[in-house]
């Protein structure tokens, strides 16, 4: 069997089957590999070239051990550009498996051959796969945090960054819990404040109590403090709100329970409830026996009871492993910023998460707030930036969105003022 042959046997070279993107160069011409090369970004020529090229890619399969003429190869099914660079569908061979593919040696190599700085992969649908060729790093830029807004907050679809597709990052608040890994240094006060910046409008009116927990001693977000229905720093004070917490929602299961409401939608007399909890290992893995004993339990009960009636815990910390956070499994949204380990991202994400695109440890540590984001009930991941939050940022936050002070009344005894005495009996009367 020839190559030629073995290539349109491999379905690499079918004449109407390759959905590609390219502009045509001329009504009635078929452009060229050549033409298709010109006509692409500089730093994607030779990418361009060699995946449009059948001849070019029966050398490149084999040189990889992707394909043989005596096996077949790979069949690309479609490419196109986009924000950072090129996406190849690729269908696999028969027998293959996702990490084939998807390993590190495979990955570098099919960046060198195709002369682009990284490719990923990640799985499609069975039998399928994508190729992303990334010459631009789309989430390089700062994302900037926009001014205090006045409008309605959709406390399921919450504004905290950019995706590297341009999107917006959103956050399901309600009904929903996060847990937030990073390094440190990785952005995690900036994702926290991105939250709090984009629920302002709604803590302002009532509608969402923040009770936060920073073991810090209260010098991470003590300069928040009136935002704060709640607000605690030692082992002891935190383990208290927390108790509290668990008694409020109990309260509000059996009111609903009884009222026939399945699921809270928050008012200002019953308002979602927030659970800020920075630097958890404090009280997961460095605080005494029974403190952590006790935090285990206490947030276990609120993770797993608290989504229907308007309790939501995020839960911050710099090491995701069992031991810091026995309960991670319990958190619906996994938000992984820069980690240290490979691990690291697994005991985040879930096995398979590196080979399904999640590589947290290969987040440059000159990108704060860029992280890969997971859900349940979905295979992949976004990566994302939150925006910056500087501490003028903060100050303003809190001056625009502290709830107005309560007045409670006079504070000292005025029961026996008389309006008609001027404190002068015996002077003049005015007219």
């Amino acid at each position: 069997m020839s190559v030629t042959a073995a290539l349109v046997s491999a379905g690499v070279v079918v004449t109407s089957g390759l959905m590609w993107q390219w502009r045509r160069v001329g009504a009635d011409t078929t452009p060229t590999p050549e033409d298709h090369a010109a006509a692409a970004p500089l730093e994607l020529r030779s990418a361009v070239f060699i995946v449009t090229d059948p001849a070019q890619l029966a050398l490149m399969w084999p040189a990889l051990g992707l394909g043989s003429w005596q096996i077949g190869y790979p069949n690309i099914v479609s490419a196109e550009y986009t924000a950072s660079g090129m996406s190849v569908e690729v269908q696999m061979l028969g027998g293959q498996k996702l990490k084939d593919w998807n390993n590190d040696n495979t990955r570098d190599a099919l960046a060198q051959y195709l002369g682009v700085p990284a490719v990923t992969v990640c799985s499609t649908d069975p039998g399928f796969l994508r190729l992303d060729l990334r010459v631009y790093d789309t989430l390089a830029d700062t994302a900037i945090l926009s001014g205090p807004v006045s409008h309605e907050v959709d406390l399921e679809a919450v504004p905290v960054g950019v995706t590297e597709d341009f999107d917006t990052w959103r956050l399901r608040v309600l009904y929903s819990h996060i847990l937030l890994a990073g390094a440190m240094g990785s952005g995690k006060g900036s994702v926290l404040w991105s939250i709090i910046a984009a629920l302002g409008p709604a803590i302002k009116a009532g509608l969402v109590d923040v009770w936060m927990a920073d073991p810090k001693g209260g010098m991470e977000f003590g300069r928040g403090q009136r935002l704060w229905v709640r607000f605690q720093w030692d082992a002891h004070g935190i383990l208290a709100m927390l108790n509290e917490a668990v008694e409020m929602m109990q309260e509000r299961a059996a009111r609903l329970r009884e009222a026939g409401i399945r699921k809270l939608v928050p008012t200002i007399d019953e308002p979602l409830i927030l659970i800020v909890i920075d630097e958890a290992a404090a009280l997961s893995a460095y605080a005494d026996r029974e403190q952590r004993q006790e935090f285990d339990r206490l947030t276990g009960l609120l993770l797993s009871q608290g989504r229907a009636v308007g309790v939501s815990v995020i839960a911050a910390l710099q090491d995701p492993s069992k031991e810091t956070m026995p309960n991670r499994q319990l958190f619906p949204v996994r938000i992984g910023l820069r980690l240290d380990e490979p691990t690291q991202t697994v005991m985040v994400h879930g096995q398979g998460a590196r080979d399904r695109g999640a590589r947290c440890d290969e987040i440059s540590e000159h990108t704060p707030g860029v992280g890969y984001v997971g859900e349940d009930g979905t295979t992949e991941f976004v990566r994302v930036r939150a925006f910056y939050v500087s501490d003028e940022d903060i100050d303003t936050i809190v001056d625009t969105y502290s709830p107005a002070p309560e007045i409670t009344g006079p504070t000292e005894d005025y029961s026996g003022f008389n309006p008609d005495d001027l404190g002068d009996e015996s002077g003049p009367v005015a007219a």
